[in-house]
């Protein structure tokens, strides 16, 4: 059986920058020497990257606030008549994570200026969630499997990833996460686990992105689990052009310890991920673009139990002879194998061969207990029919068991193989930024990915496998 499944995604957004998780906020409080506060103090503020601007007076309690801003590293400039002109550099704002940046002014003339730059560690006092902010440098410089930002969420303290992509946050249940990108909603709804990464986004289109694995705000924390914020890479007034190529092959990797343990061979793997991602300026300090293309070629191959769920059951050579096989156990004393009671059929009565475990016999009479006693079906037949030769034949198909850690062990048990998949097609990114003026800015955002998955769970093996 052959599989094929195509993926369209198409994301668009065009949206004004108020209250989306995908940006911060900046506040603060001006004070003179003295600590009175200073209202009517003109706060200018500045991103360094893009050159974008936003003011603002203080109010009567001195205070300023700009609600929604995007992430980056901002120039705040504060200005008042008698007093010296205050500017502190290298302010830091980091998605979904409120800062507070209170400010003194000095007396003297306002032509004068002070320059202070931000270098001590910024507290969040805002709120009370915790968690982290994975930022830039950390997405596209450590190694992600299938290049996948969202990986990097199972690094974070309180959260333990499961079997497959299932991942817990401080003892939740796994479907209990949320992820947004530039504030919208980006979780499949059947499945929602975090790094099942939906839309396809990969570690160029990322700016930073926040995990909070307690005490969300409002506008982040849909569900109770782990709420993932992401924020989309902007263009800047500086043109950049940068190409990927992440490569991997069978013949770089070492085989899995239980895989080799088992006796199987190195999974087959073959992967190309290729691209590009362009920015830069369409008007200086006003509109910007930021594009993003990469394409695939990955061809793998991939155990059973991890393509389908788990390890299919077979008819040991016993069983299809038509030999049953079962455990009588002693009530009164029960056998005890490594420590453990056994009273029926298990994994544990046999090795990894098939053949009895130590300490395990073929009961010697028809009143034996402790012991494996077995049942010719065929034989005892009372109109000496036989078995079907069509359902034989279908039974003969079947490949021997290589796998005895599963099934009951004396009449099944596990058929271990790996089978051949493949990922194809295109991932894209467009993203426009534009400042109307000093108080209200725009983007638009558009992601779409032409994704197909081929896998062939049946064909690949080395036997022919009816009806699985």
């Amino acid at each position: 059986m052959s599989t094929t499944r195509s993926l369209f995604v198409l994301l668009l957004s065009a949206v004004l920058c108020c209250g989306q998780t995908s940006t911060t906020q900046l506040s603060g409080t001006v004070y003179d020497n003295s600590g009175a506060v200073l209202p009517g103090s003109a706060v200018t503020v500045v991103n360094d990257a893009t050159g974008a601007t936003l003011k603002q007076l203080t109010n009567s309690a001195g205070l300023f606030a700009f609600p929604s801003m995007a992430v980056g590293t901002y120039t705040i400039t504060v200005e008042m008549q008698g007093f010296k002109t205050t500017r502190r550099t290298n302010v830091t704002l980091v998605v979904g994570t409120p800062l507070t940046e209170n400010i003194t002014l000095e007396l003297g003339d306002t032509h004068d200026v002070v320059k202070v730059e931000a270098s001590t560690e910024s507290v969040n006092t805002s709120n009370a969630t915790l968690g982290n902010v994975i930022e830039k440098q950390a997405v596209s410089t450590l190694p992600l499997n299938g290049r996948n930002p969202l990986n990097l969420v199972v690094l974070e303290p309180g959260v333990t990833q499961r079997s497959g992509t299932t991942i817990n946050v401080n003892g939740l249940r796994a479907q209990a996460g949320n992820v947004t990108i530039d504030g919208i909603e980006a979780n499949e709804a059947s499945n929602p686990t975090p790094t099942n990464n939906v839309f396809r986004i990969n570690p160029d289109n990322v700016e930073e992105f926040k995990a909070t694995t307690s005490n969300p705000t409002p506008e982040e924390g849909k569900n109770s689990g782990l709420n993932i914020s992401i924020a989309t890479r902007s263009g800047t007034n500086a043109f950049h052009v940068s190409g990927i190529e992440y490569f991997r092959n069978t013949d770089l990797n070492s085989n899995e310890f239980y895989a080799n343990a088992q006796g199987q061979r190195r999974a087959d793997l073959k992967s190309n991920q290729y691209g590009y991602d362009a920015g830069g300026p369409i008007r200086k300090n006003k509109t910007f673009f930021y594009t993003a293309w990469q394409g695939q070629k990955v061809n793998l191959s991939q155990a059973i139990d991890k393509a389908f769920g788990h390890v299919p059951n077979v008819y040991t050579p016993t069983a299809l002879s038509g030999v049953y096989r079962y455990f009588v156990s002693d009530p009164g004393n029960p056998l005890t194998l490594n420590g453990a009671k056994v009273t029926s059929n298990s994994p544990n009565l046999v090795t990894s061969t098939g053949a009895l475990a130590p300490g395990i016999r073929n009961c010697g009479s028809p009143t034996d207990l402790n012991c494996v006693q077995s049942y010719n079906i065929f034989a005892n037949d009372p109109q000496h029919i036989g078995g079907d030769p069509a359902v034989l034949g279908l039974l003969k198909g079947y490949p021997a068991p290589n796998d005895y850690l599963v099934g009951d062990g004396l009449n099944t048990a596990g058929y271990l193989w790996s089978t051949p998949s493949g990922v194809r097609g295109p991932r894209n990114l467009l993203r426009i930024d534009h400042s109307f003026n000093d108080k209200n800015n725009i983007f638009f955002r558009a992601m779409w990915a032409l994704e197909q998955q081929t896998s062939d769970l049946l064909n690949s093996r080395p036997s022919i496998f009816p009806g699985f």
